[in-house]
């Protein structure tokens, strides 16, 4: 295949695995949007529903590395097609459930599971997999913007249909939608890829002596965690995931206890992702150019003043600004731990690994959801959660202080036994 054909083939590849992820946010914030509503449904218990939000965030835990396992073997394009069909059975399912249990049951488990094949873990593989010349921090920023814009198209859209259209049909449609338009197209884009990788596989394997390795999940496992800094760096994201859970959970009915309607939360919502959009365009920008650590430092302190605005009472005005601050960090974090990452581990675990890291970001999503749902139903208020929030942020800070980003000609692990030497660093 000439380079002009491969260019124009990259350029359909990430506009569509851009579509897919943006599509793939609806498992995420339908729930968002309709938390209140759908409360009410089943009784009127936010802890009760949160549950569905709690273990779903333990499924993505455990889900994390095995599906990071799977785009290592199967390649990031056909996991986004894998996790794309299943995100429609998700929604049916939820639409149709009827009770908490059976709702509680699907979300948790099959979305869940849908979702983590929809988002940072495979696309990480596959931008590793089709970008080789360095641009890896940015097309990474612009393929997981795709959840951003659905902040900003999909939030406001789903608060409109709220108006005239009950929860359950509203994601009905969306799942149909799923199952019968984009699982097709995330196909299509799983063949195109697997011919792109497979051409750029063979040449390498041409120019190498070595076989290929093979490792098992202990392997994996030992190879990722042996790393100090990638250690500190889960730790870290932990509370990106606590912080994350607010915004998934909790802002929208914190906004609505205040008597604020959803013109100032969805407005709010909105402006996060634009500004998501644009600090994550930046910090793929600046991860590029070396600046990783700089760009999480800053990412996670800018995080834990958002987090000390919104612990304030809760005004219109309080609202837009936390929507714009915190929206300035929201993938700040991420790029710059996944590209953090793919200095410190071997291309044969790159998946593996960064699935490790969102096991703990899910941990701190599950723990945030839970225990902020029921200090609502307990206490009416979310001062507790928001200042616990920003504590684990300022850890955050020391921990990426604590933690060293080697360059990029540095080989990903660090004094390997002598078995392992022919595990190729990953690239920079």
């Amino acid at each position: 295949m000439s380079k002009p054909n491969v260019r124009a083939l990259l350029l359909v590849l990430s506009a569509a695995a851009f579509l897919l992820t943006l599509a793939g946010s609806a498992l995420k914030n339908t729930v968002q949007v309709y938390f209140v509503p759908m409360a009410d449904t089943f009784g009127g218990s936010r802890g009760a529903l949160a549950w569905a939000t709690t273990l779903f965030a333990v499924t993505v835990a455990v889900a994390s590395p095995l599906v990071g396992a799977i785009a290592d073997r199967i390649g990031g394009a056909a996991t986004l097609a894998v996790g794309t069909a299943l995100s429609g059975a998700a929604l049916v399912g939820c639409a149709l459930a009827g009770r908490l249990w059976l709702f509680v049951a699907v979300y948790a488990v099959v979305a869940a599971l849908a979702s983590t094949m929809l988002s940072y873990v495979p696309l990480g593989v596959l931008v590793d997999e089709l970008f080789r010349d360095g641009r890896k921090g940015l097309m990474y920023a612009l393929l997981t913007n795709g959840a951003a814009v659905g902040f900003v198209v999909l939030v406001p859209l789903w608060s409109w249909l709220g108006t005239w259209a009950s929860w359950e049909n509203v994601l009905l449609v969306v799942g149909l939608l799923f199952l019968f338009v984009l699982a097709p197209v995330a196909l299509l884009v799983a063949r195109a890829s697997g011919k792109v990788t497979s051409a750029t596989s063979s040449a390498e394997e041409a120019a190498s002596e070595e076989p290929a390795v093979r490792l098992s999940f202990a392997e994996r496992f030992r190879l990722t965690t042996r790393n100090a800094d990638l250690r500190r760096l889960a730790l870290a994201m932990f509370a990106c995931g606590a912080t994350m859970a607010f915004i998934d959970v909790h802002f929208i009915p914190l906004m609505h206890d205040h008597g604020l309607g959803h013109t100032v939360s969805s407005t709010a919502v909105a402006l996060l992702g634009v500004f998501e959009i644009a600090g994550g365009l930046l910090a793929g920008w600046l991860c590029d150019r070396g600046r990783i650590k700089a760009v999480l430092l800053s990412a996670y302190a800018v995080r834990g003043v958002a987090m000390l605005l919104v612990a304030l009472t809760p005004t219109g005005t309080v609202a837009i600004a936390f929507g714009i601050v915190f929206g300035i960090s929201y993938l700040a974090t991420v790029i710059a731990t996944t590209m953090w990452a793919a200095r410190v581990l071997p291309v044969e675990v790159r998946g593996f690994g960064m699935g490790l890291v969102w096991t703990v970001h899910a941990l701190g999503t599950a723990l945030t959801s839970e225990v902020g749902a029921l200090m609502a139903d307990s206490t009416h208020s979310y001062t507790p959660v928001t200042l616990g929030c920003a504590a684990l942020a300022a850890a955050a800070c020391v921990l990426v202080l604590a933690s060293r980003v080697p360059p990029a000609d540095t080989p990903a692990v660090p004094e390997a036994p002598v078995e392992e030497k022919e595990l190729a660093p990953a690239a920079g």
